[in-house]
């Protein structure tokens, strides 16, 4: 399962971690100091049995301290391949039945987030041994060279709708559009690749760190202005309805990845209104069909610049796709974001 990326390997990694925020800052640390990519998650030992055998996991003592058998049964699956990380004297706590195999990383502190300098290091270390004994057949295929589109044509209006789709790397481009963007004049609404499970969290984590009013979104009237996030698992179109904007559940997408990006903004490109698409970070293509239906009607689509990615395979598609207007980073995304929002309304 491991990639080769130059003269490192990129390894795999599944979170078996219990707190929410806590997956979100890992998945961070966990790619900004070895280059590791988070491809599963679980809260519990026995849900992480459900994984696929891959090339580490990362598992939160607490976690490990409510189910024991099933953090035994887990190491017994995976042998050898398990950084197990906690407040320090928790790591060798009594009852937990951790094989000598197991690498310990204390975090320090009380076991918050507080202290992420010890943390990054203490990965950084425990998984470097694991990357440089890595092994693969063939090379990581490099994401598309791809040169920004020519600027679609069409007339640019103040957005009555900001359709958002992304994926892997998703939730850190998201904090840094939110925090740099004005707060929207109409709604905007994400499809982000993420379990039912993970959004509530993300709510609260996004709404905390950008300031911005974030709820999460299922079926039912959008609100008039503010940012939601799609429940995940589900996909959801907009539909236009006397009274306004409603989303409505629909069928499920002949695709893995849900919520479905090209489900969300193929229905804004039948509506009426000035939509705005955008593709952020992602893996595969997801987004290029729902970008290219919005271009044919001239609503303007953004991409991030697939440099700044964690990967760059869904804004690269619409790219090359010719569906998009301009590319920028997502603090340039929110930039052209809030010139528009002082522009004319479609009337």
């Amino acid at each position: 399962m491991a990639a080769r990326r130059g003269r490192l390997m990129a390894l795999h990694v599944a979170l078996l971690v219990e707190t929410e925020f806590l997956r979100l800052v890992l998945r961070q640390l966990l790619r900004r100091s070895i280059g590791a990519e988070v491809v599963a998650e679980a809260a519990t030992p026995a849900q992480a049995l459900a994984f696929p055998p891959i090339g580490a996991l990362v598992a939160d003592v607490e976690a490990c301290l409510a189910d024991p058998s099933g953090f035994t049964a887990l190491c017994q699956k995976h042998p050898g391949r398990i950084v197990l990380i906690g407040q320090g004297e928790m790591v060798a706590a009594p009852g937990l039945n951790i094989p000598a195999s197991v690498i310990r990383v204390p975090m320090g502190g009380k076991g918050g987030a507080q202290d992420l300098a010890v943390l990054t290091a203490g990965l950084a270390e425990a998984l470097r041994p694991l990357l440089a004994s890595a092994t693969t057949p063939k090379a990581d295929p490099a994401p598309p060279a791809v040169a920004p589109s020519a600027p679609r044509g069409g007339r640019v209006l103040r957005p009555a709708l900001i359709l958002v789709a992304a994926s892997t790397g998703g939730p850190e481009a998201l904090q840094e559009m939110l925090a740099a963007l004005r707060p929207p004049p109409c709604p905007l609404v994400i499809a982000l690749h993420i379990p039912a499970e993970h959004c509530a969290g993300l709510v609260r984590h996004l709404a905390g760190a950008t300031g911005h009013a974030v709820t999460l979104g299922t079926a039912g009237r959008l609100p008039a202005a503010g940012v939601v996030l799609l429940q995940g698992g589900m996909d959801h179109q907009v539909v236009m309805r006397g009274d306004g904007l409603w989303l409505r559940e629909a069928a499920a997408a002949n695709s893995v990845f849900h919520p479905n990006g090209d489900v969300l903004l193929g229905s804004g490109a039948a509506l009426d209104c000035a939509v705005v698409g955008v593709i952020l970070t992602g893996m595969g293509s997801d987004g290029r069909a729902g970008a290219l239906a919005l271009a044919a009607r001239g609503r303007p689509v953004l991409a991030q610049t697939p440099a700044s990615c964690a990967v760059a395979g869904m804004p690269a598609a619409s790219i090359a796709a010719g569906a998009v207007r301009e590319v920028a980073s997502p603090s340039g995304i929110a930039a052209r974001l809030n010139d528009w929002f002082a522009l004319p309304a479609l009337r």
